[in-house]
C-alpha cells in the first residue's frame, strides 16, 4: 500500500481510489495517524472529486470495524433513521415511527444522534420523552433483551470520529460522513429504512447496502425534500431484497387512503415541542396529518422487518399498534427500562 501522500495526490488529480486505497486512507485518519490539515485535504478532495460506490463501501467497512459492537439477536430487527440535512423543520417522524413499529412486535435497534442540521435530533427528543438515550453497550444489550428496543447514541459507539469531527466542523461543507451514519448501526442490523436528503443520495445508500450483508432495505427521498416517506408529495423509493436492487419507484400515500397534507401540517419545533407531538400521536390525539405521516413511515418499517410480507398488512399492523395503545406502551416500557438501567449504574 502506498503512503497517505500518494492517496492525496491521486484524489487531488480527480482519480478514483481502489477499495483497498480508500479503506487504508480512512483507517489512517480514524486511528489518528493523519494530521488535521491532511485530513481536511482528503475530505475536501473527495467531495470535489465525487465519491464512488466502491470508495463509500470501503469507508463504511472501516467505520463498522472501528465501532463499539453491540451483540444482540438482530433477526427481524430494524433501524429507521435519516441522513438529516433536509432542513424541513418537521417533528421527529422516524422516532415516533419506531414506537409504532415496536408496538407491532418489530424489534427496533435505532442508531441516532443529537440535532446537527435540525433543532431536535432523535437523542434530544427521546430525552424529552423520558428515555435515557445515552446507555452504554452493556445497558443497551440488556434493554434490548428486556424490551425488544434499543437506542444507540452515535458518539458513544464511534469513538474513532473524535479524530474527524473537529475537521468536519472547521470545513463546514457536506462530506461523505453525512451519508454514512445510517449505515453504521453498532448492532449490525441487516434490515432498515433509510431516509436521504436527495434522490441521488438514496440511490448511493441502497447500492452501498447492496455491497454489504443487508437482507432488506428501503432508501427513500420525498419530492418535497423530506428524508422520510411523505404525505405531502410522492416519495422516491429504492428497495433492496436478498441482494437484488429494484429501480426507484414513486409511492403516493393515497395508496393507503391517506389524505394529502402540507409541510406546515408536519412542522415541529424544539425537542419539547416534538416530544409533545409524538406523545399525542401515540395517545391517538394528534392531528390527522401528524398521525398519518407516522403511520406511513411505521408501515414501511414494519414491512422491512419481514414479519409481514405484504405492505398493506404492514400498514394494518402499524394502525393496530396505535389504536390498541401498544405503541404508547412500547414508549412507556422503553423509558422505564432505560431509566432503571441508567440509575443502576449511578
Amino acid at each position: 500500500m502506498e503512503d497517505f501522500t500518494y492517496i492525496l495526490q491521486k484524489v487531488s488529480a480527480g482519480k478514483d481510489l481502489l477499495a483497498e486505497e480508500a479503506g487504508y486512507a480512512l483507517r489512517e485518519i480514524v486511528t489518528g495517524n493523519v494530521n488535521p490539515s491532511r485530513t481536511a485535504a482528503f475530505l475536501y478532495g473527495m467531495s470535489c472529486k465525487g465519491e464512488t460506490i466502491t470508495e463509500l463501501t470501503a469507508f463504511v467497512h472501516v467505520m463498522r470495524e472501528a465501532a463499539v459492537q453491540v451483540i444482540v439477536d438482530t433477526d427481524s430487527a430494524i433501524d429507521l433513521c435519516g441522513t438529516g440535512g433536509d432542513h424541513s423543520g418537521t417533528f421527529n417522524i422516524s422516532t415516533a415511527a419506531m414506537f409504532v413499529a415496536a408496538g407491532a412486535d418489530v424489534p427496533v435497534l435505532k442508531h441516532g444522534n443529537a440535532g446537527v442540521s435540525s433543532r431536535s435530533g432523535s437523542f434530544d427528543v427521546l430525552r424529552c420523552l423520558g428515555v435515557r438515550p445515552d446507555l452504554n453497550k452493556d445497558q443497551v444489550e440488556t434493554c434490548f433483551r428486556q424490551t425488544g428496543m434499543a437506542f444507540m447514541f452515535a458518539p458513544l459507539y464511534h469513538p474513532a470520529m473524535a479524530h474527524v469531527m473537529p475537521v468536519r466542523k472547521e470545513l463546514g461543507i457536506r462530506t461523505f460522513f453525512n451519508i454514512m451514519g445510517p449505515m453504521l448501526n453498532p448492532a449490525g442490523v441487516r434490515r432498515q429504512i433509510v431516509g436521504a436528503f436527495s434522490i441521488e443520495t438514496a440511490e448511493h445508500i441502497i447500492r452501498i447496502l447492496g455491497n454489504l450483508d443487508t437482507e432488506f432495505a428501503y432508501a427513500v427521498h420525498a419530492e418535497d425534500g423530506l428524508d422520510e416517506l411523505s404525505t405531502t408529495a410522492p416519495t422516491h423509493i429504492y428497495q433492496l431484497m436478498d441482494g437484488n436492487l429494484a429501480n426507484s419507484r414513486k409511492f403516493d400515500a393515497g395508496v393507503f387512503g391517506l389524505s394529502a397534507s402540507t409541510m406546515e401540517d408536519l412542522r415541529g419545533g424544539s425537542p419539547e415541542d416534538n416530544a409533545a407531538i409524538i406523545r399525542a400521536v401515540l395517545d391517538d390525539t394528534a392531528t390527522r396529518a401528524q398521525r398519518e405521516v407516522v403511520l406511513l413511515n411505521a408501515a414501511f418499517a414494519v414491512h422491512a422487518s419481514g414479519i409481514h410480507d405484504d405492505i398493506q398488512e404492514a400498514y394494518y399492523a402499524a394502525e393496530e399498534s396505535l389504536e390498541t395503545g401498544s405503541a404508547r406502551s412500547a414508549l412507556e416500557n422503553f423509558a422505564s427500562c432505560t431509566s432503571d438501567l441508567h440509575n443502576s449504574r449511578q
